[in-house]
Formats: C-alpha cells, sequence, structure tokens
C-alpha cells in the first residue's frame, strides 16, 4: 500500500536498475516506494528474523576491485526473496546500500539520505556515480518498513574508483 491507501505502480523494467538518489544513481524515475508511505496498523507489527542461512553479497563488484564510475553494483540475497518496500511478509526484503558509512543495527530504520541509499521498488542492480578513491559499499536487507534485518543480512565490500 502507498500513500493515501492506494496501490502504486510496480517500476517498469526499464528503471529496475537504478536508485532513487540521483547524486550517487544514473538519473531515473523515483520508484514507487518513496519511503514516506503510510504504514497504518503495520508499525506495531513485530519484527521478524531472517531465515538461518539467509545472506546478502555483492555479485559485483568484488573487493578490492578497481573500477571507473559509474559503478555497476548487482546485489543478491540467498534464502529470501526481495519484495517492495511496504510488504511485510515472512522471508522477504529489500536492498540498501551505504556508501562509505556504518549499517544500521537489527530493527533500526534505515536512514534516507546520501549516504543510505534505498532499493525499496526491489531493485538488484544500479549504477552508481562515486569520486575517485577508496569507497566501502555495504549492503543492507531491510524488512518493508526499512528496518534493518542487522549484522547477518549485511555485507561490505572496498572498491576503488579510477
Amino acid at each position: 500500500m502507498g500513500c493515501g491507501g492506494a496501490e502504486q505502480p510496480a517500476p517498469t523494467p526499464a528503471h529496475d536498475d537504478h536508485a532513487e538518489h540521483a547524486e550517487h544513481a544514473a538519473p531515473a524515475e523515483k520508484p514507487a516506494d518513496d519511503h514516506d508511505h503510510h504504514v497504518g496498523g503495520n508499525e506495531a507489527m513485530a519484527m521478524k528474523k531472517a531465515p538461518d542461512g539467509a545472506k546478502v553479497m555483492f555479485v559485483s563488484p568484488h573487493d578490492g576491485d578497481k573500477v571507473h564510475s559509474p559503478v555497476k553494483v548487482v546485489m543478491g540475497v540467498e534464502s529470501m526473496t526481495v519484495k517492495p518496500a511496504g510488504e511485510l511478509e515472512d522471508g522477504t526484503g529489500h536492498h540498501h546500500i551505504i556508501i562509505d558509512g556504518e549499517a544500521p543495527a537489527y530493527g533500526d530504520v534505515v536512514p534516507k539520505d546520501d549516504t543510505h541509499i534505498h532499493f525499496g521498488g526491489g531493485q538488484t542492480e544500479v549504477e552508481l556515480e562515486l569520486k575517485p578513491g577508496k569507497h566501502t559499499l555495504t549492503l543492507q536487507f531491510a524488512d518493508g518498513l526499512h528496518r534493518s534485518y542487522g549484522p547477518d543480512l549485511t555485507a561490505s565490500i572496498t572498491v576503488e574508483v579510477e
């Protein structure tokens, strides 16, 4: 459900590989989830634990890679299903990339700012505009309310942008 309780359209395939922050991602339409949705009675829903063995990973790039901007990032997850934000279903969630910052603790809402890039439309790929130099990219999986699954569903890599 989106703002006002109306269904929001899913992002079109042409935009699935873009984040919603222009400073770090290639320009694109904003995904269906704008992070300001109202969740009605869902605020009181207890945070679910990720299933045993669930993990997230950077499919590409790899730790230590030397890359050129824009950096194509492919995100993966095992033993969980990627679903758009706003949906609360066991075993599901969506990705966030944290650029040169710390991952939130289990149950904390992932902030939405220039460091924390949300993929609330269920995207699994993005092109990030990064300045030259070393950067730490942290992948954080979160539930439909952007609540972090914590360190069990966090992965970090360092890349060098040439």
